[in-house]
């Protein structure tokens, strides 16, 4: 049942769950505007009957199983939906379909500074500051104009601050740009500290994968599903910090479409194949791969040999626990 349409003469009707927690949160919407103190509401479908009898006197209510039925009493005049619907003849509205290419989606402004969306059979509520009249008169009653005026405000300025805001991941993407510094700069780094990266040789099937940064998180090299060291880890932070790429996607899981919690949000990915890269240098340039490597570290104010003795001491530490438990495995 479409509790916006003015149109629909219906006196009786079957409701799904939606519906009706939709008509109570209706109905404790309009308490509170009011300061009045809301129902008390739950999923339990004995305590929802009792609450939409409270909340609408003027209809009859019944039940078979969890199906809920619902008509006007026969002493009352008028639809179900000019008894309980969410648009009034007595109050003037505008409405708008589409919000974000959605076209699934209806908005209705009233007068009363009462606003309705509904999408499929949910509806939900909110307050808005339009005067609609004005709106008209500056659009000169132009259906298009006024539409493309209320998509305007309810994106601005209703749909941004809602629980779950409708979204649209196009227009929130950010294509990968560096903040400061270059992809080229970044790229000759990240393969000299492949080329220079102790038994890389080992790891060619593998790829080094970097992170952009997103909104409240930092550039990193990805240590979970691709190669990573300490060395390579620390190497990437002094890089990073003089190029450092930003851009994310999102990407649809499931949820709700076209609203916020529908889509996650992905930092784009940079990633160096290290077979790729060892095929792709000269045994010279791999020669004067780590005499390069240390002119650069030198020049940011960083002691290469700090490093390599701190590479070391992993490898060591590493091998030694492996000796370890190969012992323990032979007792």
């Amino acid at each position: 049942m479409d509790f916006m349409d003015l149109n629909e003469k219906a006196r009786e009707a079957e409701l799904d769950q939606r519906e009706v927690m939709s008509l109570l949160r209706f109905f404790n919407f309009r308490r509170e505007r009011n300061g009045e103190p809301r129902l008390d509401i739950d999923y339990n479908y004995h305590h929802i009957f009792d609450r939409l009898e409270e909340a609408y006197p003027d209809l009859a209510f019944s039940r078979m199983g969890h199906r809920i039925f619902v008509s006007v009493k026969p002493r009352s005049k008028g639809s179900l939906v000019e008894k309980i619907g969410f648009v009034s003849k007595q109050i003037p509205h505008l409405a708008m379909n589409g919000v974000y290419g959605f076209d699934g989606v209806c908005v209705v402004f009233r007068a009363d500074g009462v606003g309705a969306i509904k999408e499929d059979s949910w509806y939900e509520f909110f307050e808005h500051d339009l005067d609609l009249e004005k709106v008209k008169r500056e659009c000169g009653n132009d259906h298009d104009a006024i539409g493309d005026r209320l998509r305007d405000y309810f994106r601005g300025g209703i749909s941004r601050f809602m629980k779950d805001p409708f979204f649209d991941p196009s227009a929130e993407e950010r294509e990968l740009h560096f903040e400061i510094g270059s992809q080229e700069e970044l790229d000759r780094l990240m393969r000299l500290f492949i080329l220079t990266e102790p038994g890389i040789d080992k790891h060619v099937d593998s790829q080094v994968c970097l992170f952009a940064g997103a909104e409240g998180r930092d550039p990193r090299l990805e240590d979970r599903h691709a190669y990573c060291s300490k060395r390579l880890k620390r190497l990437a932070e002094i890089a990073l910090s003089e190029n450092r790429p930003v851009g994310w996607s999102f990407e649809y899981n499931d949820g709700a479409h076209f609203r916020r919690s529908g889509y996650d949000r992905h930092p784009t990915s940079i990633a160096w194949g290290i077979g790729e890269v060892l095929e792709q240098t000269t045994a010279r340039e791999k020669m004067a791969a780590r005499r390069e490597l240390r002119k650069y570290l030198k020049s940011r104010g960083h002691d290469p040999a700090k490093l390599d003795t701190k590479v070391r001491r992993a490898i060591y530490c590493a091998s030694k626990h492996t000796s370890g438990r190969q012992a323990l495995r032979k007792r």
